[in-house]
């Protein structure tokens, strides 16, 4: 969906990546227990995170460009 995203033109800074990158372990986990969710997650668990990296270092941009780079963002200090 990443992919799809960045070939529409969507300007990605980051995502948020939780349940589509260790789900699959949770199957694992319930019939094998921690010992193979460890295992699954150092081999299948590490391939889906870095798959995730692979997307975002093609296509992502800082976030403060989107806003037109650094020099536009305004800094507001929180009162004493």
């Amino acid at each position: 969906m990443l992919e799809w995203a960045a070939e529409a033109g969507a300007k990605l800074s980051g995502v948020l990546c939780g349940r589509a990158t260790w789900q699959g372990g949770i199957p694992v986990f319930a019939h094998e227990g921690v010992a193979a969710l460890e295992r699954w997650l150092e081999a299948r668990g590490v391939q889906n995170i870095q798959a995730v990296n692979n997307v975002l270092a093609g296509c992502a941009i800082p976030w403060w460009d989107v806003y037109g780079g650094k020099d536009n963002i305004e800094v507001i200090e929180p009162a004493n």
